[in-house]
């Protein structure tokens, strides 16, 4: 594979450009792109070369354009014509120039024409005086946001009278491009700018593209006067490029050098700047420039690259100097160097995919289409220093440091001043008196608005009942140079007094002249109408605070004999006991301090998961509320509610607990009791549908052990498992509607006598569905489901696979199972084996196959229940 190859040739006569282009073999091919550029030439020489190139190359791509001056190998020259040769291997190049266009039909022409999805580079060359660049470059943005563009706007060896920008085809172009397009060409752009920035951010008040009128409502010429001074200003054109104003656009610093003014007092410069943009003066610190620029650098470019185009800007030739070449010299340690210095460049920053253009800066573009391996090594190169460069550096030193305190200072008194202005009321007089200037806070507590205020005197907020004396007073001690300080009493525009605490100071300039007084007031007036509230209500207070003593130690006695309290340090010992605690536990406070809160539980009620979760809850800080089974001393149980809240030192560090308990036994066994005896009901219910079937009562036992086995085993939370374990013994409860005829008959059901015994899942249903209670709902659920069949074969209602309630798929089995394995009027007992293989046969059929599993995984434990309740126990 060809590399990427570049030259550069300074044109001497046409027989010296033949032989360079025979002695480095480059191609008449797109694959050849020219950049012809030239300073201080006669224009006729320069296109008769542009003509020879075309006759020798015919097949390549070339644009050309003047300049203010030549870059090229790592240095700008002026009167020259320099040729750059870029010889691609696997990128095609293509050029087109417009002249008396709009950028819609350029735009069109260049999607038709140059742009398609494999372009990676367009170089623009723009005519300064004749071709908006600043529309352009939005427009492209717009319609190619990531598309890199690379150029700059033409230049005239800083004459400012006329540009050329041409085509190997065209002459005289408002601008030409070339198209670079490739599935390989990897090209990277940045820009070196690295201006500083002085004195305080401003707001362009009034714009129209690149004129500027207003900058803080003043014109742009009073602005540059005021803090430039005359000689720049009456020499702007001169000097004022040295000061541009720069501006944050799309992430990217903007400067904006003049080029021009008018006699409105506006100015034009080099690019649009945004109404409402926020400017601040800049200035070249050149060593700041020179660090900055090899620090970026460095960080950027780790390898040789094959190719760099160079576009700096005129400005920055003319304020950097001989600076400007250790710039250029260390982009070529990067790679061949080729370009020009523009009136503006263009720059496509990546980060914002945006498209802006410049001035004060070198941009470049790097290129590559393969690997370099060789790295790069950054050389320590001696600045040109002659005795101005020196003087420079050190002022722009200076100006640095002095510009960073100063901003600093205003940050500070800004930052003051806001803190001031958001506190206080503020108002500003003049040497006489009159009111200049009042903040918000002044115009909501007055109630008087600024247009009402300034111009007048304070005496529009005295109030009548303030005495004259502490005006007098005021006034001598302002007027002697001094602060005054005091309360003073005002009204409000509504007639409402307000109080402030006041302190008025004199501001002078520095050659001691009185520019006006600043007063800061902080309104007070609920102090001073406190004071007299209080003075009424301190007695008042005295009086009641016996008895706010007397109503606190009720509280706490009734606490201490409701609740039983105690602490603990972080060893979980006992440090404080109440009597309650005493009281319901039986130990004594001697027994109780020092030993650690496990003893008030012992073994027994230890509860593992619950103390587990207690201690990771303590660990997190956090307060515990929580039911506990506790042991007195006579091992009698008790049960508390129970708070646990971690008490924390001013590090948040846990450095006790307090515990505070409220004896629920009597509750809780109540509770119990009426559980129990609800079971004992539902059993008994069950039971008698049994007897009437002549079964014995040990049948639904059965059942409910089955059952609560298998909900275990299937996944069901406890609480869910237990339920069941209560609610199916009813699953057979609508049998008590079937006649004994039927219900007892010792041989088989008629087909008759079977549709009446199969009403008893719905009778059990009807039985128990009103009924709100949670154990009565879901023995109604079993009751009608558990003869469901899986496979949609069962009764009442033909439901099958997941449409049967779980409760009721359950108990179908633990039903079943129990039946089969005892002796009912109708048969005999089966053997297990039998029952086993009847199991097997019927799962996905009558039973929910997961369940039968879970059966047959879980067999001994079903037997070992068989056994423990057996008809015989």
């Amino acid at each position: 594979m060809d590399l990427f190859r570049g030259f550069n040739c300074d044109y001497i006569d046409e027989t010296t450009l033949k032989e360079f282009v025979q002695n480095n073999n480059i191609p008449s091919s797109d694959k050849v792109l020219i950049q012809l550029f030239y300073s201080n030439q006669d224009l006729a020489l320069v296109r008769r070369v542009r003509d020879a190139l075309s006759s020798l190359l015919p097949h390549s791509t070339l644009i050309g354009t003047s300049t203010a001056g030549v870059i090229s190998d790592g240095s700008y020259t002026d009167d020259t014509l320099q040729i750059s040769f870029s010889i691609f291997d696997a990128s095609n190049t293509t050029s087109v120039g417009y002249t008396n266009q709009a950028i819609d039909e350029i735009l069109n022409d260049l999607k038709k024409n140059i742009i398609t999805q494999d372009t990676k580079l367009l170089i623009i060359f723009a005519n300064t005086f004749t071709f908006n660049g600043s529309l352009f470059l939005e427009t492209l943005t717009k319609e190619f946001p990531e598309l890199v563009i690379a150029g700059g706007n033409s230049g005239d060896d800083y004459k400012f009278e006329a540009c050329e920008v041409f085509t190997n085809s065209a002459d005289g172009c408002d601008v030409v491009v070339a198209g670079i397009e490739s599935k390989k060409l990897v090209v990277k752009t940045k820009c070196l700018f690295n201006w500083e920035t002085i004195g305080r951010s401003m707001v362009v008040t009034k714009s129209d593209g690149n004129r500027v009128y207003e900058i803080d409502n003043k014109t742009a010429i009073e602005v540059y006067r005021h803090y430039l001074g005359d000689e720049v200003c009456d020499n702007l054109l001169v000097h004022g490029m040295e000061f541009p104003i720069i501006f944050k656009h799309n992430s990217v610093d903007v400067a904006r050098a003049i080029v021009s003014y008018e006699d409105d007092g506006s100015i034009i410069v080099a690019g649009n700047v945004p109404q409402g943009a926020a400017v601040k003066f800049g200035y070249a610190n050149l060593e700041h420039i020179e660090n900055l620029n090899t620090e970026m650098l460095i960080q950027e470019f780790k390898h040789k690259k094959e190719a760099i185009y160079i576009y700096s800007c005129a400005s920055r030739r003319r304020v950097l100097g001989t600076f400007l070449n250790n710039e250029l010299l260390n982009i070529n340690n990067i790679a061949t160097t080729a370009g020009f210095i523009t009136y503006g460049e263009f720059y496509h920053d990546t980060k914002s995919s945006s498209n802006t253009l410049l001035n004060l800066t070198t941009t470049y573009v790097s290129l590559r289409e393969g690997e370099i391996n060789e790295p790069l090594r950054f050389f320590n190169l001696p600045a040109y220093k002659d005795e101005r460069a020196v003087f420079f550096k050190a002022l722009t030193n200076l100006l640095a440091r002095t510009s960073e305190e100063l901003d600093e200072n205003i940050l500070y008194l800004k930052q003051f001043r806001n803190s001031v202005e958001e506190a206080s009321l503020i108002s500003a007089s003049d040497a006489s008196g009159t009111i200049t200037y009042v903040n918000k806070n002044f115009e909501k507590v007055s109630g008087f608005t600024s247009a009402e205020l300034v111009g007048n005197s304070h005496k529009l907020v005295r109030h009548p009942e303030q005495k004259s004396e502490v005006y007098v007073d005021m006034w001598s001690t302002i007027q002697s140079g001094k602060i005054w300080k005091g309360i003073i009493k005002n009204r409000a525009k509504n007639g409402n007094s307000y109080y402030v605490l006041s302190e008025i100071a004199p501001f002078f300039n520095k050659h001691g002249k009185l520019i006006e007084y600043i007063a800061i007031h902080r309104d007070v007036t609920e102090l001073e109408e406190y004071k007299n509230l209080l003075k009424s209500e301190l007695g008042e207070a005295n009086r009641s605070l016996q008895d706010k003593i007397h109503y606190v130690k009720q509280y706490e006695n009734t606490i201490d004999l409701t609740l039983a309290i105690f602490k603990t340090d972080v060893d979980k010992r006992i440090t404080f006991a109440n009597e309650k605690l005493c009281e319901i536990s039986g130990y004594s406070l001697d027994e109780l301090v020092g030993n650690k809160v496990t003893m008030l539980r012992k073994e027994i009620y230890h509860e593992a998961d619950k103390m587990k979760k207690i201690d990771d809850d303590l660990a997190n800080k956090k307060t515990v509320n929580i039911v506990l089974n506790n042991m007195t001393k006579e091992n009698k149980r008790y049960i508390t509610n129970t708070l646990i809240y971690p008490i924390l030192d001013l590090n948040a560090q846990v450095v006790e607990h307090l515990y505070a308990m409220h004896d629920i036994t009597e509750v809780i066994e109540l509770n119990e009791e009426i559980i129990n005896t609800q079971k004992e009901v539902v059993f008994t219910m069950g039971a008698i549908g049994e007897t009437r079937s002549k079964e014995t009562g040990l049948h639904v036992k059965r059942v409910a052990e089955y059952s609560y086995l298998l909900a275990k085993h299937y996944g069901l939370d406890e609480e869910v498992a237990n339920l069941l374990r209560e609610a199916s013994p009813m699953h057979d409860i609508g049998k008590v509607g079937i006649p004994d005829n039927v219900l007892n008959k010792p041989g088989k059901l008629t087909v008759e006598e079977f549709e009446i015994m199969k009403t008893h899942a719905q009778l059990g249903y009807e039985m128990l569905k009103h009924s709100k209670k949670d154990i009565l709902q879901a023995s109604a659920v079993v009751a009608h489901s558990h003869h469901e069949k899986w496979d949609g074969s069962g009764y009442p209602t033909g439901l099958k696979g997941e449409e049967i309630n779980i409760f009721g798929r359950i108990t179908a089995i633990a039903d079943v199972f129990d039946a089969l394995g005892h002796d009912r009027v109708y048969k005999k007992a089966w053997v297990l084996e039998d029952i086993l293989e009847l199991f097997r046969e019927e799962r996905g059929k009558h039973f929910d196959p997961r369940l039968v599993d879970i059966f047959f995984e879980n067999l001994d434990e079903f037997l070992k229940v068989q056994k423990n309740l057996g008809d015989n126990t």
